[in-house]
């Protein structure tokens, strides 16, 4: 037979249209041919029966959609299609959370098309946001030739997707258009020839209505507090957060990563992005009651009476001291890390001891055993404990608590958003289970900024993304679709990542001490082009002279000198083997004053030498004294060569990286996806983010541009105040809050999700912490302790009148 596709796009000069396609194991990548100005074509013998699978590139770039038709004879088929870019404003809107809004559809697999149906002709359309049937009118009997009264109405999935098969004659010239709710869509008549058989596919109806904006509430899941908790937020407090949005008209509850981070159960440990596993839940945040009960249901069905009477879950919990212990912890005006963890693993273990496995969670043990096994084994090595199904019930509890939230807050309009971040822990059971994924002698960071001046050193692994992508990136597809259990929409933690890193080397403290993977790093040759009299020792090596050192040391100078430093000719010095680096300076154990003065030493440097003969400008190097001692022409040439380097050289090449692995997690589920893209953005950043359809981060404290304001944030992007590393509206504008706020929800930016602090701040008669401690971070203290907990609990939240009235009257004001 004869497959013919015909797509439908006013291409410009230089677009090339592909038709990619899998039947079977094989893949294909086909050039489509230019018809005339609005189309292009293809065509391609195939034997019946099959199944084909197919999408559309132009110039590299995939559609969002993957089709698929099934083949049962061999009778020719055409295809009329469109072609949807992926940052179609309407993709974004067959997402989870829109979805959400349209309860009761059928749930119809209109994208699986068979060559015959009730019909030779099946139209096809996606209409996002409907509500109401959806009609098709045209000018031919079949299509009730205009008479609104004969129209055929379409079947509706619960995905957006709607579609009819009908019978008509082969060669007939259709104009049709879709109806609903009394209106035509907009625009001209569409068109179409139909064939023997023919499947049209039109893309997104044309309905043009006021486009749907959204509030929600950001906060980390720790710092909830209610009644029933035991001195930390749990996934249970996850119900009565949703009541209370419900109660005001919030749809989005923004959370911070949920999963493990424990590595020695000590503080450091309350840092949500340093996760130990992708995939596992914290058990920090298990409702002990909850798995109580669960184990006695469990027990009660599949437990001997010998064997139940002897010892209940409920005595074990009493025996704990749990109502003690639960209300010591919750008194607590921060959360006290350390004793609630410990805590709660103390009873999960001894929760565990009765615990009798059923079929519900065989089942899912056998279907996460991809990353529990891996997980288990990590914490066994950990906790020094032999017995890793331990684990495997508290991830199953964990998993269960979560959603059952997840599901109630759903069930009340309210989408939960769930965190990305960008690395994994070094010590993670991802690193120890899957090592050529991760580059472990290097870390990941970010380049100095107004909140870390000297950059910032998150300690991850970086990853191996050669590898990963010769592995057809099967363990972010994984993350993602573990993810979309619980959450409908996601945030990606420094976005930037994803198109490049700024790597540091492991023997580096320092995050300014890093540089941009993957770069063009300079040569020799290309820095004596630019006119610099290029000594590696003199660029690369620490500039050291006794003015240096009296500037950095003082009256230790000469101690210093005598100690660390070895004289390396013409006045000046070099650092002593054991000092060379950050770590060997830290592992010396020197006074706090001298170590802070080596370490910043170290840093004196104008390039960095990543690998022999490739150099990286150090980032902010005009603020070294090594570059002051510089000739104030060699220092216009490396400053003017920096720059180019960091805004220029470099945007082709990290817009391809992008749009190799953001369509990979975009494509994997159908959560929304917004990118965190603060920081030293590159130019090629909202570009892509726009062709891709991901929201952008907009933050009133950290704006991209001078002067910008809430009424200048793009539609397709999510407002905020500040963010969880920022101080929050009291701390930062403490005498016009609710006229920020205000301005954000007047904004036409699709999502404003502010702080649960500054949502706090409209009424100041409730219980407050001082302004400063209600900042959940700053990014330039490391190690920091997170430990923000509302001040109030969400009963008494839900029932604070004053404050819910006045958010409830600002959000229905906005129109959101």
């Amino acid at each position: 037979m004869t497959l013919r596709f015909y797509v439908q796009y006013a291409s410009a000069w230089g677009e090339q249209l592909y038709l990619s396609y899998t039947c079977g194991d094989a893949v294909s990548i086909l050039p489509m041919a230019y018809l005339d100005a609005n189309t292009w074509w293809v065509e391609l013998e195939m034997e019946a029966p099959a199944v084909l699978h197919y999408h559309y590139l132009l110039n590299g770039l995939a559609g969002k959609n993957e089709k698929r038709i099934s083949i049962t004879n061999n009778d020719d088929l055409t295809v009329r299609d469109e072609w949807v870019h992926p940052g179609a404003v309407e993709n974004v809107w067959l997402t989870a959370p829109f979805r959400m809004a349209q309860p009761g559809a059928e749930d119809a697999q209109a994208d699986n098309i068979s060559q015959r149906s009730t019909g030779n002709c099946h139209f096809k359309v996606r209409s996002p946001l409907s509500q109401g049937p959806l009609w098709l009118m045209g000018n031919i009997p079949a299509l009730g030739n205009w008479n609104e009264t004969k129209a055929v109405q379409l079947q509706c999935g619960n995905d957006g997707y709607f579609g009819v098969s009908l019978q008509i004659p082969a060669g007939s010239h259709i104009e049709y258009k879709y109806f609903r709710a009394g209106r035509y869509e907009a625009g001209e008549n569409r068109r179409v020839i139909t064939g023997t058989h023919t499947i049209v596919q039109d893309g997104f109806t044309r309905f043009y209505d006021q486009p749907p904006k959204g509030a929600g509430v950001a906060v980390p899941l720790f710092s909830l507090r209610s009644e029933r908790s035991c001195g930390v937020g749990e996934f249970a407090d996850i119900r009565l957060l949703a009541d209370w949005a419900a109660q005001t008209g919030l749809r989005m509850i923004q959370l911070l990563p949920v999963n493990d981070t424990t590595v020695n159960y000590s503080w450091t440990d309350s840092y949500p992005y340093a996760v130990i596993s992708a995939f596992a839940l914290h058990p920090v945040y298990a409702h002990l009651p909850a798995v109580e009960e669960a184990i006695a249901k469990s027990k009660g069905a599949f437990g001997s009476a010998a064997h139940t009477a002897a010892n209940t879950p409920v005595d074990i919990l009493l025996n704990a001291g749990y109502a003690a212990t639960q209300s010591r912890l919750n008194a607590a005006a921060l959360l006290d890390y350390e004793a609630v963890i410990q805590y709660k693993m103390q009873c999960l273990r001894l929760l565990h001891r009765e615990h009798v496995p059923d079929a519900a969670f065989h089942a899912w043990a056998a279907a996460n055993e991809y990353w529990l096994q891996p997980y288990a084994s990590f914490c066994c090595k950990r906790d020094n404990e032999e017995n890793a199904s331990f684990y495997y019930f508290v991830q199953y509890q964990l998993h269960c608590q979560l959603s059952e939230a997840v599901a109630y807050a759903r069930s009340k309009g309210v989408a939960i958003k769930g965190d990305l971040p960008i690395g994994v822990s070094l010590q993670s059971a991802d690193v120890a289970a899957f090592p050529g994924l991760f580059h472990t002698g290097l870390q990941a960071g970010a380049p100095p900024d107004e909140f870390a001046e000297r950059g910032q050193n998150w300690g991850f692994p970086t990853y191996n993304w050669p590898a990963m992508e010769a592995e057809g990136y099967a363990w972010w597809r994984q993350r993602l679709r573990h993810m979309a259990q619980y959450f409908s929409a996601y945030r990606i933690d420094h976005i930037l990542g994803f198109f490049r890193i700024w790597q540091i080397p492991r023997h580096a403290k320092d995050g300014i001490l890093g540089y941009f993977e993957p770069a063009l790093p300079l040569t020799k040759d290309e820095l004596q082009q630019w006119g610099i009299p290029f000594s590696r020792e003199r660029y690369c090596e620490p500039y050291i002279t006794d003015a240096v050192l009296y500037r950095l040391f003082g009256a230790q100078a000469v101690t210093v000198k005598a100690v660390c430093l070895e004289p390396s000719g013409g006045g000046h010095y070099r650092l002593l083997e054991g000092f060379r680096t950050q770590t060997g300076v830290l592992d010396a154990e020197l006074e706090p004053s001298v170590t802070e003065g080596l370490l910043c030493l170290i840093t004196n440097v104008l390039l960095i030498e990543s690998s022999p003969g490739s150099y990286h400008p150090r980032f902010h190097l005009h603020r070294t004294s090594s570059f002051e001692a510089l000739d104030t022409d060699v220092q216009q040439r490396l400053q003017k060569l920096a720059e180019h380097f960091f805004y220029f050289r470099h945007n082709e090449l990290w817009e391809l990286e992008a749009l190799r692995k953001l369509p990979v997690l975009q494509q994997a589920t159908d959560m929304l996806v917004c990118g965190e893209d603060l920081g030293m953005v590159p130019h090629s950043v909202p570009g892509v983010m726009r062709q891709l359809g991901i929201l952008s981060l907009e933050v009133e404290h950290m704006p991209k541009h001078p002067g910008r304001r809430p009424a200048d944030a793009p539609y397709l992007s999510v407002i905020t105040p500040s963010t969880h590393d920022m101080p929050t509206l009291r701390e930062w504008r403490p005498a016009d809050g609710r006229q920020v706020l205000a301005a954000q929800l007047q904004s036409q930016a699709m999502w404003c999700i502010p702080l649960l602090q500054d949502w706090l701040s409209l009424d100041a008669s409730l219980p407050q912490l001082p302004p400063e401690q209600e900042r959940i971070n700053n990014p330039a203290v490391m190690p920091w302790y997170w430990r923000y907990r509302m001040p109030l609990t969400l009963e008494a939240l839900c029932g604070a009148d004053r404050l819910n009235t006045l958010i409830g009257k600002l959000i229905k004001e906005s129109g959101r």
